[in-house]
């Protein structure tokens, strides 16, 4: 059986629900708490300088 994997994400697509953690407070933050309210921008970046 094979599978074809998933297509890239494009511009407009829904963004996959995920849980990180926040580093301006204690807790968790998630995708889902801003969905449908507000814009939101997600940088990953290596390390913190």
């Amino acid at each position: 059986m094979t599978t074809t994997p998933p297509r890239p994400l494009q511009p407009g697509d829904r963004g996959p629900g995920f849980t990180l953690p926040a580093i301006n407070r204690e807790g968790t933050v998630s995708l889902d708490e801003y969905r449908g309210k507000q814009p939101v921008l997600v940088g990953l970046f290596r390390g913190l300088h």
